[in-house]
This record gives C-alpha cells, structure tokens and sequence, in this order.
C-alpha cells in the first residue's frame, strides 16, 4: 500500500493544492458578491449556476476526455476553473458571474473525474480501500485549510482571488510533472431516475432533500456567519466547523448502517437534523459559540445522506452501482441547484435564522418520507457489501470504492 501511495503522491499533492483552491473561492465567492451590494437571491442565483456545471459537467466530460486525454483535460479545465475565479474578482456584473460560476461547476467536475480514474486505475486491488480513505481525508483537509485563507484579506479586494488562482494554477504542476500512465477512458455517465426508483424511493427523495440542505450550506453559509457579525476569518472557520460535522459523522453512521436497516439511519439523521435546525431557529444568535456548533450539526446531519442513499439504493438495485451513484449524484446536484433559490429569499426576507428553518424544513420531509418508507417496504438488515464513506465528488470514485470491496 506505502508503494502505491508514493507512486500516485503526484496526485495527491494535485488534489491538495487544487482543494484548497477550491474551498477557498466556495466561501469567497458570495461573501465577494455580497460587498459588492448584491441581493442575497442574486447570490443564490449565482450558486445555482456553478452546480448545474457541474450536473453538466459530469454528463459530457466523459466524451472530452476520450478526445484529448485526460492530462490535457485535467490542465485545460485547471485553466479554465483559474479564469473564471479572475473574472469573478474583475467584474461584478451579475450575468457574467452566472456564465463563470457554470464553468467553475462544469470545470471542477471534470477535474475531480480525471483525478478519481487516475486513482482508480494506478490503485492495485490490495491498496483500493486504503487509497480512497487517504483520498478522502486529503480532500476534507484541503477543503478545511481552504477556509484559513479568508482571514488574510478583505473579502472586497483581488487579493484572495489571486491566491485562489495561484493554488489551482499550482495544481497543474504535480500532473503536468507525473510519469504516470494516463488511463483508460472514462465510463459514460448517464441519469436513470428509474433505476434509482426502483431501487430505493428513500434514495431518490433523500438525495434530493440532502441537495436542498449541503447546496444552500455552500451557497449562503458565509452569508447566515455575516448576518450574525461574523468576519472573514470566522466565517471560514463556521464553514470549517460544517465540513469537520459532515466529515466526523460518516464513519459510526455507516457502520451503524451495515447492522441495520440503513433507512432507519437516515431517519435518525433527518429526525435528528431536524431538531437541531429547529433549535438553532429559535436560538442562534450572535454567540459564535451557538451558531458553530448549530453549523456543525446541520453538516453532521445532512452531509453523510449522500453516502447513504448510494449505499441503501445499490442493496436493492440490479443496475451497475455506477449506475446508481450516477443517477443519486444527478439527483443531490439537482437539490443542489434548487436550495439556494428558495433558501436565499427567505433569508432576505426573514434573515440569517430563516436559513435553519428552510434545514429544519427539509430535514422533516425527508424524515417523514422514510419513516413513512418503513412503515410500508420491509428491507433487508443484512448487506452484502459495507458502507464506503464516499466524498461527494463524482460517480467515477464509486468504481474505486466498488473495486475495493470486490477485491478483498
């Protein structure tokens, strides 16, 4: 396992690097927009954009790649994920931030899905596992560290976007450099909303419902942190505290799922999630203390959902589990496109609590859903194949996780 580590490190360091990138500009962008005087539905607008590029992203990439390769695509789509962020920083013009959020999306979905084939092809049987859990942690750290940047600049000038460029302009350098193969030719994704259905109808719903929730968390956090006085450095350590939830919450809640019913865990995460974002409705004020720990308990909640509904949908499915991530993916993104066009006016309306009551909201429909789904559809306690605790990239690092299972 140490030999395959060191020999995909180049990798990795390009995850690093591009990851910090890249959560570094998630938070910058509508804190940005917001000094600029934006409306805070102007905003969710604009977050909108950047996940239906990516929903598109990861339906065509696929065939780009079999054109150029993936090295040439892993560098044009660096290039074009490092102008779009310039652009935003220039111009503040609403349609042009439209145009550059969808392809920031659109390029970000083609880098994760280069690096998760490189990785899933380099990876012996034996290492699999080891190599998505390493893969995972490195994103979350990225993502995390990210966020420490927001702290050296004002939010209002060019100097985080040019750090912002600089990191995902230095991610090229460790694939441009690698002396791996580059490998086969990426699988083409499609959305089957009918296999998803007929494996799991808590999976198709709860995906979407966990999109409304982890969308609009990226779409307005930093703005629910300024409307409770937070400044740039704390706003990306709310962000942080949201991420670390998701992140810590994964592991027990997927292993409680392989010993149970894993709807009855999702259950527990919507119920759970649901008197939280109530609480915090109702509470949160502009004690930082309060509204971290309400952040890290909405991330802890609803950030894990993704996972589960592959995992619950592929115990009952008869199609490919590509198949499947790809169809739940589509169907979270979807969520993701449509959270912050609702969250975001209510906030305008209501403010920064309001956005605890839009979670609160879709945690309980996703709840009812399930509880109602249990009452009526028994499911198997026992599964064939363990929980994997997916990052929420793209359905390529599904094969990873699915050839590491098998492989053992």
């Amino acid at each position: 396992m140490t030999a395959t580590l060191v020999r995909i490190g180049t990798l990795l360091l390009a995850v690093a690097i591009l990851l910090a990138g890249h959560g570094l500009q998630l938070t910058l962008l509508p804190m940005h927009a917001q000094a600029l005087g934006w409306s805070t539905g102007s905003i969710g607008v604009t977050a909108s954009a950047y996940f239906l590029g990516f929903v598109v992203g990861c339906l065509t990439v696929p065939a780009l790649v079999a054109r150029v390769g993936h090295i040439r695509l892993f560098m044009v789509m660096a290039a074009v994920a490092t102008l779009a962020l310039l652009g935003a920083g220039l111009v503040g013009q609403f349609g042009a931030w439209l145009v550059l959020r969808f392809a920031t999306g659109y390029a970000f979905s083609g880098l994760y899905m280069v690096i998760e084939s490189w990785l899933s092809e380099v990876a012996d049987s034996a290492s699999r596992g080891s190599v998505l859990a390493v893969y995972s942690v490195i994103s979350l750290l990225a993502m995390v560290a990210g966020q420490a940047f927001l702290g050296l600049a004002e939010v209002g000038t060019l100097e985080l976007f040019v750090l912002g460029a600089v990191l995902l302009c230095l991610a090229i350098i460790p694939v441009g450099l690698t002396r791996i193969a580059a490998p086969h030719p990426l699988p083409s994704l499609r959305f089957h909303p009918r296999a998803l259905l007929e494996a799991s109808r808590v999976a198709l719903v709860c995906a979407f419902l966990g999109g409304l929730i982890t969308g609009s968390v990226w779409a307005v956090g930093p703005l629910v942190g300024r409307q409770f006085g937070l400044d740039g450095a704390d706003i990306g350590l709310l962000m942080s505290t949201a991420i670390l939830g998701g992140a810590l919450a994964q592991f027990p809640t997927g292993r409680y799922s392989d010993r149970t019913d894993r709807r009855r865990v999702i259950a527990a995460l919507a119920v759970t999630g649901a008197l939280v974002a109530t609480a915090a409705w109702f509470t949160v004020d502009g004690s930082g203390l309060m509204l971290h720990t309400a952040m890290f308990l909405v991330g802890a909640c609803s950030m894990p959902v993704y996972a589960l509904c592959i995992a619950t949908a592929s115990d009952n499915a008869t199609a490919p589990l590509i198949q499947i991530a790809g169809s739940v993916l589509i169907m979270n993104s979807l969520g993701s496109i449509v959270g912050p066009l609702v969250v975001a006016p209510l906030m305008a309306w209501q403010g920064g609590a309001a956005f605890f009551l839009y979670v609160a909201v879709c945690f309980a429909l996703a709840a009812v859903w399930t509880l109602l789904r249990m009452l009526t559809v028994d499911r198997p306690t026992v599964h064939e194949q363990p929980f994997e605790p997916l990052p929420r990239t793209t359905p390529v690092v599904v094969e990873l996780s699915q050839e590491s299972t098998t492989g053992e």
